[in-house]
């Protein structure tokens, strides 16, 4: 950890630096462990320092944004260079540009020390127990440790500073022709819950021995927190998206401000909420706090990149995740808060229906209309008369995100947090009618 000050003295320099230029600047600094395991063995090892700094400059309202990972004198002067000559050959914006305004805050800080002492050793040991809870299985996936320290500066004033700290883990479990899977993330090792997570994961992978095949169709489905965080994310990028919204490229245009869901269905995005691992302000510097996407079932609320905002005369909201793209925005503390229902009552009034472990190879193939395609994945089941029976092979589907929430009926109190490519996820139990599995798949 450099600290605080270090960055308020990095600051300085770039004021010197890029003297008669106005900027933002993002410092990100990243030290992180990573532990991979496949067919039960440790088989890399990677300890991994580095630092960026992304500066956007501003002169005669055009922009230009470059990086580098050398904070060196001389490397700033060469980039200081570089954006000068983005900025002759490129055209004025469409638009008026302005820096964010500035603003004090606290430096916020958020680190275990049983992270940011971890050892190869430390991730060995949680592999070893992961390998005798799934003695007679093969297990793949890692461990990763890591440090993060972020400070958004600018040269009218603005500097923010916060340090987290950062754990996450996946296990695929493979047993014969079945399998089981298993995630989990927190800002502390030792809160990390990767013990019952894998446990399930391998008792998923070895009742789902011999699938049989069923037919395509509509059924009714309870998805696992897995399942729902993967649907959920693709429709907060894309159809909470404030510049598709400007755009009327997203069915946004039809349903913003409308009921789409029940009541209990809640979307936010949170830095708060128990369980994630806080991000306290974006890459423009806006502090973040609870904000509501889906409430109540109401679809209410759009994510407001600041190049998007400004362009549109919108109010941004502090979802810019990188000064590289202004009109990207991105919910860092997703969360689909519990509902009122145990997990029991979700499958007992289930006659015939399917649970569903995991989806992969999601994909968005019909903006307008929020359509989603993707695969089942280790572990398909049967619901048979409130009960989990036979496993089946993996299928297609083909889903309106719309749809699927308007059909949801039920959701669960139980719940739990998600690792995902980007950040971490909250997500509970959901139980969906009518849900349209279009083919079998070979995968």
């Amino acid at each position: 950890m450099r600290g605080e000050n270090f960055y308020r003295g990095l600051l300085r320099i770039l004021n010197e630096k890029f003297a008669g230029l106005e900027f933002l600047a993002n410092a990100w600094e990243k030290t992180s462990g990573l532990t991979r395991f496949s067919k039960s063995r440790i088989h890399q090892n990677v300890h991994e320092e580095k630092i960026n700094l992304t500066i956007l400059v501003t002169k005669d309202n055009k922009i230009a944004v470059g990086t580098t990972n050398n904070l060196s004198a001389d490397s700033l002067e060469r980039l200081r260079e570089s954006l000068e000559e983005i900025l002759k050959n490129t055209e004025e914006l469409g638009y008026k540009f302005e820096l964010p305004s500035p603003r004090m805050d606290y430096p916020y800080e958020r680190v275990a020390e049983s992270v940011r002492k971890a050892t190869p050793e430390d991730r060995a040991k949680i592999f070893d127990e992961i390998v005798k809870v799934a003695k007679g299985t093969d297990v793949y996936g890692y461990i990763e440790t890591s440090l993060d320290e972020l400070c958004v500066m600018s040269s009218n004033g603005l500097c923010l500073y916060t340090c987290i700290s950062s754990s996450s883990f996946n296990t695929v479990v493979i047993c014969e022709d079945g399998s089981g899977y298993a995630s989990g993330s927190s800002w502390d090792l030792k809160e990390l819950d990767w013990e019952e997570k894998v446990k399930k994961a391998v008792e998923t992978a070895k009742k789902s021995r011999k699938p049989v095949d069923i037919d395509p169709g509509k059924y009714t489905v309870v998805l696992s927190p897995e399942a729902v965080s993967e649907i959920v994310q693709y429709f907060a990028y894309f159809v909470a998206n404030g510049y598709y919204h400007e755009t009327k490229t997203s069915p946004s245009v039809k349903f913003l401000g409308k009921k789409i869901g029940p009541d209990d269905l809640n979307v936010i995005d949170d830095p708060n909420y128990p369980g994630q691992i806080p991000l306290v302000f974006d890459m423009c510097g806006m502090k973040r706090e609870s904000f509501p996407i889906i409430e109540n079932g109401v679809f209410k609320n759009l994510m407001y990149a600041y190049g998007t905002a400004l362009k549109f005369s919108k109010k941004p909201t502090p979802h810019t995740i990188t000064l590289d793209n202004l009109d990207v925005p991105y919910p860092f503390n997703l969360v689909i808060k519990p509902g009122r229902a145990s997990l029991e009552d979700l499958l007992k009034n289930v006659d015939k229906g399917l649970w569903i472990s995991r989806f992969h190879y999601v994909n968005l193939v019909d903006p307008m209309n929020a359509i989603f395609t993707g695969m089942t994945r280790d572990g398909t089941f049967l619901i048979e008369k409130g009960e989990i029976t036979r496993p089946v092979k993996n299928m297609r589907f083909n889903i309106g995100f719309f749809n699927m929430v308007e059909n949801i009926t039920g959701i669960s109190k139980e719940h739990t947090s998600v690792a995902t490519e980007y950040a971490p996820i909250i997500a509970p139990y959901i139980k969906v009618e009518d849900f349209n599995f279009t083919s079998k798949s070979d995968h």
